[in-house]
């Protein structure tokens, strides 16, 4: 050091210039990692990794005073040609940004893998060179890889039974799991089992839910429910054949359908008629109407349709009700026909004489009741009693003396 007393003017610079020196190589010595310590140093750990997710490779360096990184990298050891070798990661035939360096170049080389696959397994080293030297550490980290395993249990369960999920990482760092079935959140791993809980259930890493297990079913099981009746054709005529089909949702299928009816039985009972999931009746007849019920089972249970009703047309019944309407017409028609008969005969009976030849009246009615138009045709004469035609129908009246 300069001393103080002396007083030329070159003694005075370089003694400032020795004085910033020493607080520069202070600071240095302070602020630089390795100085201090005057060593080759990396450290890192080996790292376990979901697939699918990323993981950083903790990583720091250390060198001796003096020295200023130049360069770093990592490389991973690959077999290539029967033998291992150290390849860059720039090397590596990955899609962009896999590999990605955080650190810096004064003591921290982490390393990021960004979407971890199971070729990314495998060891890594870190190595750094100085204006002086280049530095490697001989062993490395290793990188496992692992995948999310989800596991449903019972994965088979009766409807009200409990359901536990259960996800295992792999690695033994502890991470956040979200449960999902068929794409949608699951809010708890722990349920009781219901027939909409049935689907595949797959476990994900929160925030990174692109790293998710393979999915598992579960089977919810249940006995014969919303057990319907069908008819096929719906509407049946006399002689002619029908099908009565029993549908029914059931896990497992309904493997047992009974049939009960209470044709014959006037409504008071209901018998076994027939089994099987269709019960085919070949030719309607009179003693088969009435009420019919299926009964449908599987191992877990059973359970009953509503009631259908079969009901029966006679054969012609179309016509013989035309038949009958046609005739209450008539009848009506010639009732008002004789009225007025009878009006006009008590009218005419007054201004007549006391004596008079008896006369008898009729009304002819000709009914075609199959061509709508006309519906009827009315011919009304008279004509003396004893008079005879097959083909009308008429009517007659005598007065009495």
């Amino acid at each position: 050091m300069c001393s103080c007393v002396l007083c030329c003017k070159d003694c005075i610079l370089s003694c400032v210039l020795m004085l910033t020196m020493e607080r520069l190589i202070l600071i240095i010595l302070v602020t630089v990692p390795g100085v201090l310590s005057g060593d080759w140093r990396v450290t890192y750990g080996d790292q376990c990794a979901l697939k699918g997710t990323s993981v950083v490779i903790k990583c720091e360096y250390d060198y001796p005073w003096g020295h200023i990184v130049t360069a770093v990298s990592w490389s991973k050891a690959q077999y290539v040609a029967g033998e291992w070798k150290k390849l860059l990661l720039s090397q590596l035939a990955s899609p962009p940004n896999h590999f990605r360096y955080v650190g810096n170049y004064r003591g921290d080389c982490s390393q990021t893998v960004n979407d971890v696959q199971h070729t990314d397994e495998g060891d890594y080293f870190f190595s750094f060179v100085t204006t002086l030297n280049r530095w490697e550490r001989p062993t490395p980290a290793h990188l496992s890889v692992r995948e999310l395993t989800s596991a449903v249990q019972p994965s088979t369960v009766t409807e009200g039974g409990n359901v536990s999920l259960t996800c295992v990482t792999g690695c033994l760092a502890p991470i956040n799991i979200v449960w999902f079935r068929d794409g949608q959140t699951v809010p708890n791993p722990v349920f009781q089992a219901e027939r909409e809980h049935a689907g595949r259930y797959y476990c994900a890493v929160l925030g990174q839910e692109t790293a998710r297990s393979a999915s598992v079913a579960l089977n919810v099981q249940y006995r014969p429910e919303n057990i319907s009746i069908s008819m096929d054709p719906p509407h049946v005529v006399e002689g002619s054949s029908v099908n009565l089909t029993c549908s029914s949702a059931a896990n497992p299928a309904a493997d047992n359908y009974t049939w009960y009816s209470s044709a014959g039985s006037n409504f008071s009972s209901l018998l076994q008629v027939g089994s099987g999931q269709v019960l085919s009746l070949p030719s309607v007849e009179a003693s088969h109407t009435g009420l019919y019920l299926c009964q449908a089972s599987n191992r877990l249970g059973e359970n009953n349709s509503t009631e259908v009703l079969l009901a029966m047309k006679k054969k012609g019944r179309g016509r013989h009700s035309l038949t009958i309407l046609a005739g209450i017409g008539v009848s009506v028609f010639v009732t008002s026909l004789l009225w007025l008969w009878l009006k006009q005969r008590s009218h005419a009976k007054k201004k007549a004489p006391a004596s008079y030849e008896d006369e008898v009246c009729y009304s002819t009615v000709t009914i075609t009741p199959r061509k709508p138009s006309p519906p009827h045709h009315v011919d009304n004469s008279c004509s003396k009693a004893g008079e005879n035609d097959d083909s009308v129908i008429y009517t007659s009246l005598a007065e009495s003396s």
